[in-house]
């Protein structure tokens, strides 16, 4: 996570850099900063010459977090033209020069912001201010657990009912495709089995990368754990294969946010259409030999064309297991494009168990 600090005087000087050199021995990537004449080369800070509102705007862009050592009022004006998105906003912190709190200001939960204000009262000797309501009342924070582990919210619509359901006393329906770690949080009701979560009525919770059923509302946390296995001919498009690989995700189930990369041969490296996809997704490529891909575990669909073409009988769906995981659904082909997926198993962890 990186974190920017922004001061404004001498004495808040002295506490960036020690809120700095502590977020960063917790293993945050952080940079501090001060407004013009307010650093001493002492503290080591950036100097900032340009308006605190033009610093803000480049800042809100480039890291994760900020904080600021000063009034709210300061950072309220500051965030205020560029806050957009609870989804998408960094966290924000707000601490008094004398170290007497740290007030979480923005993107409490989905930001890290509540964690982050936490850590830097912590590291500065300060009071954290939190006032997220699940926080306030104890309860689980369905967007911290998703943010700590990884997993992307299928729907904010669900997620605000989840939090607010929670905060009326009720228990929620929790399945999870994956190993659990961890004492469960009270508010949730675990089950085991898919078809037992699924005979529960109402508002549920389910860590999958797979969707268990309709006519449901189900609050899916994603993990990134499926690999796209890939086979084309040369020349394909990225809008072509961008078309059959998500038609094949979603006749598997599967949400496009679990795929964590695709996989292929090496010899297509060049590819043109599928280094774009793979850009446009932000997702890796991983590359395998011919004799890589025959090694693959498993029993696999088998092409003569494609043996005779590249040397070995299937691409995709050997590319995908070479990565890890085991097939969630075999070769789909069409238009001189083949795809497949394999999904690894990852543990999700509540708090406690994570901590130790």
């Amino acid at each position: 996570m990186r974190i920017a600090v922004i001061s404004f005087t001498g004495r808040g000087g002295a506490l960036n850099r020690k809120v700095c050199e502590g977020l960063s021995g917790m293993g945050y990537e952080t940079r501090g900063f001060a407004k013009s004449g307010a650093s001493g080369p002492e503290w080591g800070l950036t100097p900032v010459e340009e308006t605190l509102g033009q610093w803000t705007g480049k800042a809100f862009a480039s890291y994760d977090g900020l904080i600021f050592i000063g009034a709210c009022g300061i950072a309220v004006r500051a965030i205020a033209p560029f806050v957009r998105d609870k989804f998408k906003d960094p966290a924000v912190t707000v601490m008094d020069e004398g170290a007497g709190f740290a007030v979480s200001l923005l993107s409490g939960h989905v930001g890290g912001a509540n964690k982050l204000t936490r850590e830097a009262a912590l590291v500065a000797g300060a009071v954290p201010v939190i006032s997220t309501a699940t926080d306030v009342n104890g309860k689980f924070a369905v967007e911290v657990f998703a943010a700590d582990n990884g997993l992307a919210l299928s729907d904010r619509r669900l997620a605000k009912l989840v939090s607010a359901r929670l905060l009326t006393g009720a228990r929620i329906p929790f399945y999870s495709a994956h190993p659990v770690k961890g004492e469960i949080p009270e508010e949730l009701l675990l089950c085991e089995e898919a078809e037992t979560f699924l005979k529960e009525p109402g508002l549920k919770i389910a860590v999958s990368e797979k969707k268990l059923g309709e006519g449901q509302d189900i609050l899916y946390l994603i993990p990134r754990c499926v690999t796209v296995g890939v086979g084309c001919r040369r020349g394909v498009s990225q809008q072509l294969l961008e078309e059959k690989v998500s038609q094949a995700l979603e006749k598997a189930g599967l949400f496009k946010e679990a795929a964590e990369g695709f996989a292929t041969i090496d010899i297509k490296r060049e590819e043109e259409g599928l280094l774009s996809l793979a850009k446009d997704w932000g997702l890796p490529i991983r590359f395998f030999s011919g004799d890589e891909l025959k090694k693959a575990p498993g029993e696999f669909s088998r092409s003569a064309f494609v043996e005779k073409t590249v040397g070995v009988d299937s691409v995709c769906e050997r590319a995908a297991v070479c990565c890890g995981g085991k097939l969630v659904f075999a070769k789909q082909a069409g238009d001189g494009v083949t795809a497949a997926a394999a999904s690894r198993e990852i543990p999700v962890y509540f708090e406690k168990e994570k901590d130790h």
